[in-house]
């Protein structure tokens, strides 16, 4: 759990996360993914994931992270307009040197640090804000509506499954889907019982995982047996996570650092949330007769349940 805090660097900022320091081909990538095609998307978010590292690497390494062929990874690179692999990995070379010759903005940063006078809230507050106000982009703009479209196809049924320290996350997308729409189920219980969820699934469902490092592995394995049985796939976990451990469709990649020896579960709450109110303003006005029939059904339930209750309505 303290990770986090031992890949920090001098002015407490998450030294390995992905995107902090965006480059040309980061902002080019970025500035196109709407128009690219689903195997081109599945190869820039491969790039994305840790640029520039990731894209440090031979055009099959690439391909093979992505699970594409060459062709397609050639491909994304001719819309950036580069003229073969070598200039992609020439303009990657000079983002990394870029990278590293920040003193500007690091002095910046340096000046922005925590104050000795703060408290822990404080620097845990103004850290979190900061990474959530860098984690949105085009990319997940386009994974985010494809998620929702998945949801609010009413044929589908939607199973939650978290890990160990995010299945509160898991459970709570189970109740709050589940006032929106029917067939949402919380896949509870120990992992060993879980195959019988696996029984249901089919290219109908869709199963939204919940984790971060460390990684439940029998969580893991659920997700990529649900995407073998046909299931669509959504995981919500950390900057380091691969969409294929979890078998994962779309991948929600949330900034997990805190100043605080646990990691932070504010990005995955976040998205969590974004997904329920995305649905429920994909679902519209007739959403509002479901949830005024579930309240007058909550009321009908607390009154019986209520001995006082019962005996006022009685009088």
């Amino acid at each position: 759990m303290v990770e986090n805090n031992l890949n920090q660097d001098a002015f407490g900022r998450d030294s390995k996360q992905p995107g902090q320091h965006s480059g040309a081909i980061y902002r080019q990538i970025t500035a196109i993914f709407s128009e690219l095609g689903r195997r081109e998307q599945d190869v820039a978010r491969e790039i994305l994931r840790q640029y520039p590292i990731s894209a440090l690497c031979t055009v099959a390494t690439l391909a093979e992270r992505a699970n594409v062929s060459t062709a397609t990874v050639l491909r994304l690179v001719q819309r950036l307009n580069l003229n073969g692999y070598g200039a992609f990995q020439e303009t990657v070379k000079a983002d990394v040197s870029n990278l590293l010759e920040t003193p500007l903005e690091r002095l910046s940063a340096q000046s922005v640090a925590a104050e000795p006078d703060d408290t822990l809230l404080s620097e845990l507050l103004n850290n979190t804000a900061h990474q959530l106000q860098k984690c949105g982009d085009p990319v997940m703009d386009a994974d985010f509506r494809n998620a929702i479209a998945l949801l609010a196809q009413p044929k589908h049924n939607i199973y939650c499954a978290g890990g160990h320290r995010s299945r509160h996350i898991a459970a709570l997308l189970t109740e709050y889907l589940g006032l929106l729409r029917p067939n949402v189920q919380f896949v509870d219980g120990p992992p060993e019982s879980w195959a019988r969820h696996l029984l249901e699934m089919n290219a109908q469902t869709v199963l939204i995982v919940t984790d971060i490092r460390r990684y439940q592995p029998s969580l893991q394995r659920f997700g990529v047996l649900a995407a073998e049985q046909g299931a669509h796939v959504i995981a919500i976990s950390d900057l380091w996570a691969d969409k294929r451990s979890f078998g994962a469709e779309l991948l929600f990649r949330m900034p997990s650092a805190s100043p605080s020896p646990i990691d932070s579960h504010c990005g995955q709450l976040l998205l969590a949330e974004a997904l329920v109110g995305g649905l429920a303003k994909e679902i519209g006005p007739s959403l509002h007769d479901r949830l005024e029939k579930g309240e007058a059904l909550s009321c009908k339930q607390s009154s019986m349940c209520d001995p006082q209750s019962k005996d006022n309505s009685e009088k």
